[in-house]
This record gives structure tokens, C-alpha cells and sequence, in this order.
């Protein structure tokens, strides 16, 4: 479950709300298996006019049965803005480290990933220049194909041409012999 705690709890207020949920779940026969508390981000919209809240994830175990109580008597309670439950195919792998996005334990994650993206520059450059290359290449084959089409289009129309040269030609010659002809007829 992560549930949104109204922004203005001090710590003490915050784990006093904490503590309500995780006294609820065991009234309903939950198992609490970890509690991280992500601290106060900026939500993505207002809820109930907040633009902050303080977010708590929360696994626990439980009947499903149990699921659809827990999700109203969360939703009546003035101190949580918004809450989400999701059932998990499989338990979870769960460690001592939070997992908070925006956490210390973070950082150094995020320092290497910068340092890889460095490294992975060159190569995309590399790939880029590649492409290039090959899309110059693909180019000129096209470019070069549609000479060679050109010139095989001009070289068809030149013998059409020159076989309607031929059949007038040979239509001449035709009517100089009926002529030649006629002309030794008379």
C-alpha cells in the first residue's frame, strides 16, 4: 500500500497516522512486513487543495478478503490525502534500504548512470556517424538506379523512335515502289 499523509504532520503526528494503519491492519489479521517512509515530495496534482504530502509504502500480508475494509476505512480518514493497494503476484525480496526514488541510497546510482552515459556517448556517436554513412550509401544507389532507369527510358523512347523512323521510312519506300510502279503500269 502507498498512502499520502497530509503535508503539514510533524514527525511525531506522521507516525502516529502510521501507527493507526498498522494497528488497523493487525486488527484484521494483517502481517506488517516493512514500513518506508518516502518523507514529503510534491504531489502531480492538488489533492483536497495540497500540493505536497508525506508518502508511506507499506507491505504487508493479509486475507484479500480484508483488502476491500482496509481500503474504506482508509479512505474516511481525514489525515490521508489518497491511498493505493495493489496485490503482488509474489512476496516480495524486502531489505532494510528504502525505496524511495529520491533517497540517499540513491545517489550513488544515479552518479554512475551519469558516468555510463558518458562512456555510451561514443559509441552512439560511432552508430550515428554508421547510419549516416549507410543512409549516403543508400543514396547514391537510388540516386544511381534512377540514372540507370533514365537512361533505359531514353534509350527505349530513341528505338521507338527510330522504329517509327523505320516504319515511315519503309511506308516511304512503300509508296516510292507503288509509285515506280504505277508509273511503268501506265
Amino acid at each position: 500500500m502507498l498512502f499520502i499523509v497530509h503535508p503539514n504532520y510533524e514527525q511525531d503526528r506522521l507516525d502516529a497516522v502510521i501507527s493507526s494503519v498498522h494497528k488497523e491492519i493487525t486488527a484484521k489479521s494483517g502481517t506488517i512486513l516493512k514500513t518506508d517512509n518516502w518523507g514529503k515530495r510534491k504531489l502531480a496534482y492538488l489533492i483536497n487543495k495540497q500540493r505536497y504530502g508525506s508518502y508511506v509504502l507499506l507491505y504487508f500480508e493479509t486475507d484479500p478478503a480484508m483488502v476491500q475494509g482496509l481500503q474504506e476505512w482508509m479512505e474516511i480518514q481525514a489525515k490521508v490525502l489518497h491511498q493505493m493497494i495493489i496485490r503482488l503476484e509474489e512476496k516480495p525480496e524486502l531489505s532494510d534500504v528504502s525505496e524511495n526514488p529520491d533517497s540517499q541510497s540513491s545517489a550513488p546510482y544515479k552518479r554512475a548512470d551519469h558516468r555510463d552515459e558518458r562512456n555510451v556517448k561514443a559509441p552512439v556517436k560511432e552508430v550515428k556517424a554508421a547510419v549516416v554513412k549507410e543512409a549516403v550509401v543508400v543514396e547514391e544507389a537510388v540516386v544511381e538506379e534512377a540514372v540507370v532507369e533514365e537512361a533505359v527510358v531514353e534509350e527505349a523512347v530513341v528505338e521507338e523512335a527510330v522504329a517509327e523512323e523505320d516504319v515511315a521510312v519503309v511506308a516511304e519506300e512503300d509508296v516510292a515502289v507503288e509509285e515506280t510502279t504505277e508509273e511503268k503500269g501506265e
